[in-house]
């Protein structure tokens, strides 16, 4: 018996872990894997983002810009790699200033610090290897990188530490709520909760409808990446996005914390456990980058990898409790 049962051990269920193990709340973590952080939280661009690409309003863009603020600091306790390297979006056409210019106003709308537009000359000055047809871009200081999977992993042996319990290979099969208490059956066995939380990124649709919440879907959407040999890692100092789209920010090239070049990713959609690289995904991802910097050297890519998002039908983060279910709360 629990307080709190949280379902899915990524970046989120991780989160909520270690938070609620600083109080005296009996909370499990259950994950379907054989450890944490093996999903999207493993296989993503590592960014931490500004808050500037989402909408005014949103949760999405309460929780980028305080999440941005609050996590130097955690990573400091947690003893793990982070650095606030700074990120600009390129703009290589008239069409590319009004989006820029959207990210700005939206950005300020927000409240992330520090942003402003620089023009070619202070651009190229700041980014020496981007294309000369990069004309401007919107400067955002405050964007990070970070070890994404390091992250979640130090948060739950925290947690752990801390009286809370993590229960590995105990995949989640179905809910039933009795009164004031939910059953969830595990491959691990029983386990009883007050409340639960549905943080199971990929499947936080199918977990919702075990307790009849319908309220959103989730398209897995697979994007693909180069990793580059630390003889590229110094090629560029930040963040190098592109205009986003409606399919998300684009393909990225970008330093990670361990010295190396991170580029990519495409975006497919696909089954939620399809992680496999394609030469096809790959091809367009190479494509895409050089247009923002033309001298990478992919002879010197040490590792192909891919990862499945989590695509929703509501346009924000879903942090609240479902409306189907009272105690049962999401984190989509």
């Amino acid at each position: 018996m629990f307080d709190v049962a949280i379902i899915g051990g990524g970046a989120c269920g991780c989160s909520m872990l270690y938070e609620l193990s600083r109080y005296k709340v009996n909370a499990v973590l259950l994950e379907k894997e054989n450890d944490v952080s093996v999903g999207t939280t493993k296989a993503n661009s590592a960014i931490v983002h500004a808050g500037y690409d989402p909408e005014p309003g949103t949760v999405m863009a309460r929780c980028n810009v305080e999440g941005n603020r609050i996590i130097e600091q955690l990573c400091k306790d947690l003893d793990i790699l982070y650095d606030k390297i700074g990120s600009l979006v390129l703009g290589f056409s008239e069409e590319d200033r009004k989006t820029v210019e959207k990210l700005y106003h939206r950005g300020i709308e927000n409240g992330v610090p520090g942003l402003r537009i620089v023009e070619k000359e202070e651009l190229h000055q700041m980014e020496p290897a981007l294309s000369d047809d990069a004309l401007f871009a919107l400067w955002a200081p405050s964007g990070a990188i970070i070890n994404p999977w390091e992250l979640a992993i130090a948060q739950a042996e925290a947690a752990v530490d801390g009286g809370a319990k993590v229960m590995l290979d105990a995949q989640v099969t179905d809910i039933k709520k009795n009164g004031d208490f939910f059953t969830l059956q595990t491959a691990q066995g029983e386990v009883q909760a007050r409340f639960v939380v549905n943080a199971a990124g990929v499947y936080t649709d199918q977990i919702a409808a075990m307790v009849g919440d319908h309220s959103f879907k989730i398209t897995p959407n697979r994007g693909e990446y180069f990793v580059l040999d630390t003889t590229q890692g110094k090629l560029v100092k930040h963040v190098i996005f592109q205009c986003p789209t409606k399919v998300g920010k684009g393909v990225l090239v970008s330093p990670t914390v361990h010295g190396n070049l991170i580029v990519g990713p495409n975006a497919e959609d696909v089954d939620a456990d399809d992680a496999d690289t394609t030469s096809g995904g790959l091809h367009a991802v190479r494509q895409a980058a050089v247009r923002s910097v033309p001298n990478i050297n992919f002879r010197d890519s040490i590792r192909n990898f891919a990862g499945v998002r989590a695509i929703s039908t509501q346009d924000d983060f879903i942090v609240e409790e479902s409306k189907a279910c009272k105690g049962f709360f999401h984190m989509a």
